[in-house]
């Protein structure tokens, strides 16, 4: 009776280790760490900033995402933020921060997902606003989409713009182009949206037509974005055309995004956002490329990319019905180290911290990471973190102790 007792412990014990994770004492110099994101900066040769988040849903990774950007605005005079969010979309999210109508509620709501309708964003859209009601000219802030999931405000759009340039261009692509819509835009068969790309390539073509007409009407940025517009709904239906290539082809199409930024921009910083899996320099499962891996293809050292991750992960995990919370743990020697630092975070910059042996070691075997995404399984700890070695992945991150869920304006 004692043996079996003594296995079933045992077993008890290593359901236990499965479920939360093994945590350990780890030593590291903390004094290579940082606590004020708002003292960030980056190197004058960098182009690009990704701030990646280990699970949608967080009230912590929302603030920072804010906080990184306005220290970047701050430091390294960076003037856009594209976000994980629709490109024409968050157009109107733009218009809003330089003035236009509505409230920063109103603006979330347009960035295309529920996840971004919280008190958190509302208050980055208002910084912003407020920003550039003082801004000098040429310095103000921009914000962006680089996903294209959605349809309907890109042919808005650019309808409007062929319209006002070529009276009458814009109706057969209107009606060819009506089973994208964003209400339907789940229910659309894959073999609808391949025979919407060459409708689209017809429509960037009719815009390119129309290019001097466009410059001198309405100037030279209009017809980028109109342009742009274009090459998003061929994009929304190249990426929803196979269920099996959908992550390659969204990331590459984002890449692409955040590249045209880089080329229609004033030369100034650019901060990206989304999940560590889009961010990271490789995906960790190495099945596709992600976009983090693309830009640093692309721009080298130009690309610097930053991590989050927590010991304890309150999120809010979406539904079809709406939001439920969620709570997840996962140890590793990082975030093993949140827990007895002062404050609930620390945000480590890897150059300097890979020449401390400790850290080194630290820095360069595998760790296990929080992934969740909008919603999913959290049950057994392999379908909510995944594996990384994090100086190969990112160029710094900030790790939690514990992180709590958004606080949802729906």
């Amino acid at each position: 009776m004692r043996k079996k007792a003594v296995c079933t412990m045992v077993m008890m014990l290593g359901l236990i280790s499965l479920f939360t994770g093994c945590g350990k004492d780890t030593a590291a110099n903390m004094e290579l760490t940082r606590t004020d994101v708002s003292t960030i900066t980056v190197p004058e040769d960098v182009l690009v900033v990704g701030l990646g988040e280990s699970s949608h849903g967080v009230k912590e990774y929302q603030e920072m995402k804010a906080d990184v950007f306005q220290a970047l605005v701050q430091n390294n005079g960076c003037r856009t933020f594209v976000i994980e969010g629709d490109f024409g979309n968050a157009l109107k999210v733009n218009a809003y921060i330089h003035g236009g109508e509505g409230t920063a509620e109103e603006a979330a709501a347009l960035i295309g997902f529920r996840i971004y309708c919280t008190e958190e964003m509302e208050t980055l859209l208002q910084w912003m606003r407020t920003y550039n009601e003082t801004a000098p000219e040429g310095e103000d802030l921009n914000f962006y989409g680089m996903d294209m999931q959605w349809a309907d405000s890109s042919k808005e759009y650019v309808f409007d713009i062929l319209e006002q340039a070529v009276p009458g261009a814009a109706s057969e692509y209107e009606e060819a182009l009506a089973f994208l819509n964003d209400d339907d835009m789940y229910d659309i068969s894959t073999e609808t949206f391949a025979q919407g790309m060459p409708v689209a390539e017809k429509l960037i073509q009719e815009v390119d037509n129309a290019e001097a007409v466009i410059v001198e009407a309405f100037g030279s940025e209009t017809f980028a974005f109109a342009r742009e517009c274009a090459r998003s709904i061929y994009n929304c239906c190249d990426i929803r055309k196979s269920d099996s290539e959908y992550n390659e082809i969204r990331d590459g199409h984002m890449a692409e995004k955040v590249e045209w930024f880089l080329e229609h921009g004033d030369g100034s910083l650019i901060f990206i956002n989304g999940h560590n899996g889009h961010i990271g320099r490789m995906d960790a499962t190495l099945y596709y490329n992600c976009l983090g891996k693309l830009l640093y293809e692309e721009l080298g050292d130009g690309y610097f990319a930053i991590g989050t991750d927590a010991e304890v992960t309150i999120f809010n995990s979406q539904t079809d019905d709406g939001f439920e919370e969620k709570k997840v743990q996962n140890s590793n020697d990082l975030n093993a180290l949140a827990a007895g630092n002062n404050g609930n975070y620390y945000y480590v910059d890897f150059s300097t911290a890979e020449e401390d042996n400790d850290w080194n070691e630290i820095l360069s075997k595998k760790q296990s990471i929080t992934s969740l995404n909008v919603g999913g399984p959290t049950i057994i700890k392999a379908f909510y973190t995944t594996e990384i070695i994090p100086i190969d992945t990112f160029d710094g991150m900030i790790i939690y102790d514990k992180v709590s869920p958004t606080t949802l304006e729906l």
